[in-house]
Parts: C-alpha cells; structure tokens; sequence
C-alpha cells in the first residue's frame, strides 16, 4: 500500500511539474538547419544582405531555423549555384542566370537592351515577371524572390565614347547578352571573368568595360579608365534566390509563411544596396583626377535603340521557335519598367537604408 502511495504522489509530482513547466517542442526539438550558397564574398554588401536573410528568419522563426552562409562560392560555384539547388547540395542558393547560358531562356529578357536604370525597378520587374508567365525554367526549385542589378555603364581607357559612331572597333569586356549589344553597335566583345578585367584593362588587352557601376569601386576598375560613358539604352541581369523543392516541402506550414513574408521584403533591400553600389562606384570614379563622366543625351536613344533591335528581334525568333511568348514577354517587360521606374525611390532613400541597416555597427 506503501509503494502505491509513493507512486501515485510521484506520478502526481511529475503531472505537476509538466502543467507547470510545459514542455516546449521548440526546446525538445533540434533546429531545422539550412545551408545557403551564394556568390557574394561576406564583405560585399549583397553577402551581407545574405546573412542578414539568415538572421531574420532565426529571429522570426524563434530559433527553429537556422541558416549557415556559404559565401564567396565556398559551397557551390556562380555556375553551379542552381543545380547544387536541385540536388540537394545547398538548400538555398543565389546565383546569376547569365552565368548559365541558355538554361534560362525567358530570364534572358533581362539582357537585352532597354530602359532598366537601377536594381530596385529590376527586382520589381523581375518578380512580377515571374509571377505573370510562371516561368517554368524555375521549376526545379522553389523561388523565395528575384533580384538584380541596375544597367550597365561604359568605361574607356583612352577613348571617349560620345556617339554611336565611337563605338566602332572598341574591345570591350563583356559578358551574356551585353555581347550581342555591343557587336549591334559596332564594338568588339571579349568574354572574360569579372577577375580579370583590371589587368586586361592595364595593359590594354581591352579598351573598355560594359558593367554595372559598381566594378568601379568594388573592383577598382575605376583606376585603370579614364572615361565613363552612360548610354541612352543599355541592359541588365538578373539574380534569384531559390530553395530545394524537397526541404522547402519538409518545412512547417508556419515556417514557410515566414519565409514568403521575410522574402517579399529582400527583393526591395537589394534594389537598395544596387542602388546604393552604382552611386558609389560612380562617385569613386569621379573623385578620381583626370576622369570624366559623360552622359549621351536622351535625344540620341533612338538611334541606339535602332541599332541594337536586332538583338530584340534574335530574342523574340530564337525564344519563339522555343515555344515561349517571346513577344508578349517583351510588351510586358517594357511595360513593367515603365510602372515601375515611376515608382522608384529616390537615391537617398537607398543609401539611407543601407547606411542604417547594413554599414551602421
């Protein structure tokens, strides 16, 4: 009679204690642990939005989830990125489609010539996009959003470059559709990694170099150049962020609504820190001597526009013969950039946003 009192008020103790002190599952439970691969060095701005990503959704999530950052390509390499996706190898990744030639036909829009000014009205655009023509290049993944720089800028070691005419003859760094641009306009491309087009351009190996403005400073191209041209038209790329279908389907209903809601906002933060690249790469060039900054009138665009439509055309017959709406795709995407680039904050607001949320220790 004893040993039942004793374990009955053991029993009731224990009751107790629990009713207390529940038990929390997210103490019982290990963390969901993510890895997340991306191209950017951890010093870049972009790495930094990376982490950043990550510890939100920890804090957001309550610890239930935690992402370790593989940057710099440690995990998987900037062409690799995607497949590493598919395969399991990361479970999220950011990468560029233009480092994977062809495998993402539709995306392909962002590299032809238009009126695309900065990262925060490609991000828009991108999105939107994608969500209108459910590209189905993606559906080895599961999009968390879409992202991407501004246009391309043009800067010259000896040559000044003001009418369409100067770019005759030019050997020019480029990479992805800038290729095709360049040729409609008369100039000579080089491919070649971003890595080594400040010793191509110091030795002259090339005159110039087609890219986003922020190589001016990040990478220093700015002390190799001396003139930097904006041309009425120019293009752009585009970046994802994407999860491994089967760890995205592995997540809680509620863990995967923070993930859409964190993701909703990061396309917008990186349209930030773009924006806030191209200011500095530009004012880095400038407060260089000897450099000048040039800005071709809007009353020349046409005929850049005119000389490069071919590439257009390339596009809406290659991507047609493919079965994609190519033309219908343009018509939107030219639309989109109009709504949109009237919609774009100010500069200030995005180097107030990086400076606050980013660069402030």
């Amino acid at each position: 009679m004893k040993n039942k009192k004793f374990f009955a008020l053991v029993l009731f103790a224990f009751l107790a204690i629990l009713l207390l002190f529940p038990f929390s599952e997210s103490i019982a439970q290990k963390p969901i642990e993510l890895s997340f691969s991306t191209m950017f060095p951890a010093v870049h701005l972009q790495g930094a939005l990376n982490q950043k990503f990550c510890d939100e959704i920890k804090m957001r999530t309550n610890g239930r989830v935690e992402i370790t950052l593989y940057p710099a390509g440690t995990l998987t390499s900037a062409p690799k990125c995607y497949d590493g996706v598919v395969k399991g190898i990361s479970d999220i990744g950011m990468s560029c489609p233009l480092y994977m030639g062809g495998r993402f036909p539709a995306s392909q829009i962002f590299e032809m010539p238009s009126d695309l000014d900065s990262g925060w009205v490609t991000g828009k655009v991108y999105n939107d996009f994608f969500s209108k023509f459910k590209l189905k290049e993606y559906d080895g993944v599961h999009v968390l959003y879409l992202h991407g720089p501004g246009r391309n800028v043009l800067s010259t070691r000896t040559k000044d470059v003001r009418k369409l005419s100067d770019m005759k003859g030019l050997i020019v760094r480029a990479s992805g559709g800038a290729v095709e641009v360049l040729k409609a306009w008369g100039a000579t491309p080089r491919a070649m990694p971003m890595g080594e087009a400040y010793e191509a351009l110091s030795k002259g190996v090339v005159e110039a170099l087609f890219a986003v403005p922020e190589t001016l400073k990040g990478w220093k191209h700015a002390d190799v150049v001396k003139y930097l041209t904006i041309t009425p038209v120019s293009v752009s790329s585009c970046q994802f962020v994407a999860m491994n279908k089967k760890t995205w389907n592995s997540l809680p209903s509620d863990i995967q609504e923070v993930f859409t809601e964190v993701s909703a906002n990061y396309l917008e933060y990186h349209g930030h820190v773009w924006a806030y690249y191209d200011k500095a790469g530009i004012e880095y060039f400038k407060s260089l001597k000897g450099r000048e900054f040039i800005v071709i009138p809007q009353e020349k665009k046409t005929q850049w526009e005119k000389a490069a439509q071919s590439v257009r055309e390339k596009y809406i017959k290659e991507k047609t013969a493919m079965g994609l709406p190519a033309k219908e795709y343009l018509d939107y995407f030219d639309g989109r950039i109009k709504y949109w680039d009237a919609r774009e904050p100010d500069i200030a607001t995005s180097v107030k946003w990086v400076e606050e949320n980013l660069l402030r220790k």
